[in-house]
């Protein structure tokens, strides 16, 4: 496991106790209040009448919820993601902006935090357990920062470890966001997510558990023998005897950032994204289990082997036999742009309320069948000259306009979904064209 990162990193300690988390955010939440009279008192000065919408969406208020989102990490930053994801089209788009920015902040801990979590998860003498560790970390993320190590035997590894306070902390670190964010109104009051949020808690419960993730990845690399292109991947291995709950110890392996791939070898900027998508559809249809978090950073490239190497397994979600069957009913009759078909599995799948109309319910059905255009379109589709996220996008605000008729679909749907949108967006980013057509109907053929 490797990344690179250009960004400087600030260092900053996570409040580790409860108290000190909800007193981040009440504090918070008193700042973003007094900016708003700030700024609403200099509108009247200047004769105007404020509008409290634009007041709460300042940059100053938006930007002190990301930093302080940032610099909680754990399930606070992990929501910022999760929302961004899931519910781009429903929220402002400056919010939309702000959240979206927490995929890639890079705070850190500083080392006597880190060592902190050394001691407690390795006792005091935790330096004789390697015979090299840097202090400086590879990588940060929501839940943990990766630093290098080499063991006695030379063995080079990749050590996750998570910050202190994150997984005692899921459910009211969730909690206390959702309110910050309905009571600030950068969240609409309107906008139902309880299902998203719930899945959020049971998700971060999962990835905080990195021995459950380590049981993940050796569950996938098994599993992943099947895959036609399994030689295209790379996967790190895992030292069982040195990973804890808190630490995951994984091989270190060479690798930089896919748009650096991309940008050395111009090939794979359609290699890569063509390779994300076979390999999604093997998940799916095949194997039955996926790792649902699209971010780039779980990804590298290896360019002396020439292979994709896949670094992240706490998302990896397992789907039933039947959720498979009627989920890719529902894909091949959205390629086929067979509306009865369509609307009869996701009512299968549970993904309709009682409440919607009759005009929502045509919204959902024509976004589903929008989003599956790369799967019909014979040949190459150049994502990078598609406006599909933005035909999605603009049948996206029919429904959020209404968010009364706005029912979140089941959780296996989201993230799958989120999957699929992700990978859609880096092919986009990359320029790529790829021939979804032909990578979906090897697979259509086997369901």
């Amino acid at each position: 496991m490797s990344t690179t990162n250009s960004k400087p990193r600030r260092a900053a300690a996570v409040p580790s106790s409860r108290l000190s988390r909800m007193a981040s955010l009440t504090g918070l939440a008193g700042r973003v209040a007094g900016n708003l009279v700030t700024e609403s008192g200099k509108h009247w000065l200047r004769g105007e009448r404020p509008v409290m919408s634009e007041l709460l969406l300042s940059r100053k208020n938006l930007e002190q919820v990301a930093d302080k989102l940032a610099r909680m990490r754990g399930a606070a930053m992990k929501l910022g993601q999760l929302i961004s994801m899931d519910s781009g089209a429903l929220l402002p788009p400056e919010l939309a902006a702000v959240l979206e920015r927490l995929r890639d902040d890079a705070v850190i801990m500083p080392a006597a935090q880190l060592v902190g979590v050394l001691e407690a998860n390795w006792g005091e003498d935790w330096d004789q357990r390697l015979a090299q560790f840097s202090f400086e970390p590879v990588a940060a993320a929501s839940i943990g920062q990766v630093h290098k190590g080499r063991t006695h035997a030379g063995r080079a590894l990749a050590i996750k470890i998570q910050y202190p306070g994150v997984r005692r902390s899921i459910d009211s670190d969730i909690d206390n966001v959702v309110s910050l964010l309905r009571l600030s109104g950068l969240l609409p009051r309107e906008l139902e997510i309880d299902a998203l949020v719930e899945e959020a808690k049971h998700q971060l419960r999962l990835e905080t558990d990195y021995l459950h993730e380590q049981q993940q990845l050796l569950g996938y690399a098994e599993a992943l023998v099947a895959f036609r292109h399994r030689d295209a991947l790379a996967l790190p291995g895992v030292d069982t005897e040195l990973s804890t709950e808190q630490m995951l110890c994984m091989d270190f392996i060479d690798g930089v950032s896919l748009e650096h791939a991309a940008e050395r070898q111009p090939d794979l900027q359609h290699h890569i994204p063509a390779l994300l998508l076979e390999l999604f559809f093997c998940e799916l249809f095949q194997l039955r289990c996926v790792q649902t978090d699209p971010n780039p950073a779980n990804y590298q490239y290896n360019l002396e082997q020439d292979r994709l190497v896949l670094l992240d397994f706490g998302a990896v979600r397992h789907f039933s036999t039947d959720f498979v069957h009627h989920y890719g009913r529902a894909i091949c009759a959205a390629t086929d742009r067979n509306a009865d078909e369509l609307a009869a599995a996701l009512e299968t799948l549970g993904f309709f309320s009682q409440r919607h109309d009759a005009a929502n319910r045509q919204v959902v059905l024509e976004i589903f069948m929008e989003a599956t255009e790369p799967l019909r379109t014979p040949g190459p589709y150049d994502f990078g000259q598609s406006d599909l996220a933005q035909r999605i996008h603009e049948r996206g605000m029919a429904i959020s306009s209404d968010p009364e008729a706005w029912h979140t679909p089941p959780a296996d749907v989201l993230f799958l979904h989120r999957k699929m949108g992700g990978l859609f967006m880096l092919a986009a980013r990359l320029g790529a064209r790829v021939d979804v057509h032909a990578i979906f109907n090897h697979y259509r053929e086997q369901l």
